[in-house]
């Protein structure tokens, strides 16, 4: 299995620094260890971007001190090791469910590690992988399944029932630490408690288990009362949604096509259909055809997997059905993230593995025409998510290349476009504009106002790559031009001031400079 990723991810190496990788990591003053010891690891923990995902912060200091920081090589490779790490954990986890306390046969290893394989070769991860920063979805991911795998490991049948169930709870605080979205591990864990130790047995035993069961519709009531009365849970949570170009209905009702549109991602996993814009649609309609027919899908899918789990003997299957809409929970509803990000399904996607592993399984059991059928439609679709994956690679060696392919995902996206001005710029890596790449952006800034005048970043990015040419005029047009669409353009605001400056607009010039100041551009504040 590992040489089969690691060759599907070949080159990877090669590919650079995107975008919140910059924030997080090479501006971050914190991570650049220049020496390995426990207080510079301290330090970069504290001193993380995020300061709720510390962990991931402390392996990238661990990076930038053996690589040197400039260079990207090392941290993708560590992403990749921990892909890797990821996969092997999933195959432990299948083992151990389908296995249950019984010494694992040989079909049974060979399906779990045949799923553990598709799901590690599946293209929709390219992004948690070559992208530095999602390093947090990765390490959020294998601390989950480990904590899970844990907690099975230290069933009551097991001699070192505590020293596994405190691998399972270092292992669900390295998840927590890692990203927001592992929050939802003790729901996984309630659900392995009913639905895989009791497989065979009576669903409740008890009134413990009765209160159990109770925890997370207290928990689901908690959350809707902080919601409605707009308490701090929920003003934390949803305070992105000031700079966000949709709002929280909005964002509920477009979900459910999202979600779907992400598992037709892994069902037909060709190169073209990846990319890190696409043209969904916001749906704001409850009415719209693509709110309802996805939610059916979704609700369907989610009263199958009850069913499988109201059922002795099927519960397993019901454990990853439900696993599937358990780990979307928190990504893909109230949270005001990007609308699509395919790096969201990294952790959701075991439960389809789970599902293949058990497939698989059943198909040896049965032998003959069964097996035969479901071996090749197996190896069939491993060869195409290994194969795309490998097609994928080269697309995130920088932004440019990055953006080519988005703008052709999505043409009528002002963001994609936009973007991808900024990328031909190659502003981040101080290199040299050729006049070739300075039209390419032009005509990417132009054709990103044309698909939406009321996006100011087109705008301002025009203007400033005219300033640096020596278009004055056009660099003004275009600054003041941002400014009446937003006043929160800080970087029009800066370059404005400099041109006021030049033009001997002096009262003017110190008005944008305090502007440019107050939305954060501290060049600007001690002149």
């Amino acid at each position: 299995m590992t040489l089969l990723v690691a060759f599907a991810y070949q080159g990877i190496e090669r590919n650079s620094f995107h975008f919140d990788d910059w924030p997080n990591i090479l501006d971050n003053a914190s991570l650049r260890m220049t020496h390995l010891s426990i207080g510079a690891l301290i330090d970069a923990a504290r001193g993380a971007f995020l300061p709720l995902r510390p962990v991931p912060s402390i392996s990238f200091a661990l990076d930038w001190w053996r690589g040197g920081g400039s260079d990207a090589a090392p941290f993708l490779v560590t992403n990749l090791v921990f892909h890797i790490l990821t996969a092997w954990a999933v195959f432990a986890l299948l083992l151990r469910v389908l296995a249950q306390d019984r010494p694992a046969t040989l079909p049974t290893v060979l399906a779990c590690s045949a799923a553990a394989l598709w799901w590690a070769t599946q293209p929709i991860h390219v992004q948690a992988v070559s992208y530095v920063v999602q390093r947090m979805t990765e390490m959020a991911a294998l601390f989950t399944v480990l904590c899970v795998w844990a907690y099975l490991k230290g069933s009551p049948a097991s001699r070192a029932r505590r020293l596994w169930w405190a691998l399972s709870a270092l292992s669900l605080a390295l998840a927590a630490l890692s990203k927001e979205n592992a929050w939802i591990t003790p729901v996984l864990l309630l659900m392995a408690e009913f639905l895989v130790l009791r497989n065979d047995g009576k669903l409740v035993r008890s009134r413990r288990d009765t209160l159990l069961l109770l925890i997370p519709a207290c928990a689901a009531i908690a959350l809707l009362a902080d919601l409605v009365f707009k308490g701090p849970v929920s003003q934390w949570a949803l305070s992105g949604y000031a700079t966000r170009s949709f709002t929280l209905a909005e964002r509920l009702l477009t979900q459910p096509k999202v979600v779907l549109f992400h598992l037709s991602q892994i069902a037909w996993p060709l190169p073209h259909r990846f990319s890190l814009e696409h043209e969904l649609g916001i749906v704001r309609s409850a009415a719209s055809p693509d709110f309802w027919i996805p939610l059916v899908a979704i609700l369907a899918w989610c009263l199958a997997g009850i069913a499988l789990a109201a059922r002795q003997g099927s519960r397993v299957a019901g454990y990853f059905v439900l696993w599937l809409p358990a780990t979307l929970l928190i990504e893909s509803s109230l949270i005001p993230l990007e609308m699509v990000f395919e790096h969201r399904m990294y952790l959701p996607s075991v439960g389809l593995a789970g599902l293949i592993a058990l497939g698989l399984e059943h198909a040896a059991r049965r032998g003959g025409i069964a097996l035969a059928s479901a071996a090749l439609v197996f190896v069939a679709a491993t060869s195409l998510a290994l194969w795309s994956t490998s097609e994928r690679i080269p697309q995130w060696r920088t932004d440019a290349s990055l953006y080519e392919q988005a703008v052709l995902r999505a043409p009528r996206s002002a963001r994609a476009w936009n973007h991808l001005g900024v990328a031909n710029l190659a502003q981040h890596r101080g290199e040299t504009v050729s006049r070739d790449r300075y039209l390419r952006a032009l005509d990417a800034f132009d054709r990103a106002i044309a698909l939406d005048p009321k996006y100011a970043a087109p705008l301002t990015n025009r203007g400033v790559a005219r300033y640096l040419q020596g278009d004055i005029a056009g660099a003004q047009s275009d600054l003041e031009k941002a400014i009446a669409v937003s006043s929160r353009e800080a970087a029009a605001q800066h370059y404005l001031g400099e041109i006021y400056l030049q033009t001997g607009r002096f009262n003017e010039a110190r008005t944008a400079r305090r502007r440019a100041c107050a939305l954060g551009l501290s060049v600007d504040c001690n002149r």
